[in-house]
């Protein structure tokens, strides 16, 4: 896939800036809640790319394309999500089986889904690199 300097660029500001709001809006909201220290981390993340992305090709003109995701990667990438994708369903489903029998909250369920999905979408990332 290839993508234009400056329009990486715009989406890099679109998450540095979403990031970053999202941090002062729940930092500004007093209901005690700390998940402002999350989006803060991943705003400074964002940020620090941008500044990285600018030193990086500073020499370039902006409306040069390069390869951002070859062909290959973006494969690997697409089978990793979609077997995210169907692990994420599988342990919704059985989750709100447990909700609906009071076994289990839906705050947890939530919870669980994500970190698990993620870690099954890093988990396949690196067994597919063995593999290919």
């Amino acid at each position: 896939m290839r993508l234009k300097k400056w329009m990486l660029l715009a989406g890099y500001m679109c998450l540095f800036l979403g990031f970053g709001y999202s941090c002062y809006s729940i930092f500004v909201d007093e209901t005690g809640s700390n998940f402002w220290v999350m989006w803060g981390i991943a705003s400074l993340v964002m940020g620090y790319q941008v500044i990285n992305f600018l030193v990086e090709k500073k020499n370039d003109k902006w409306n040069n394309s390069y390869v951002v995701a070859d062909q290959r990667v973006f494969r690997r990438i697409l089978v990793s999500l979609s077997i995210s994708y169907v692990f994420i369903l599988i342990f919704l489903l059985i989750g709100t089986i447990g909700f609906y029998n009071d076994f289990i909250s839906g705050y947890n369920i939530l919870v669980g889904a994500i970190i698990s999905s993620l870690l099954v979408f890093m988990i396949s990332q690196i067994v597919q690199r063995f593999v290919h």
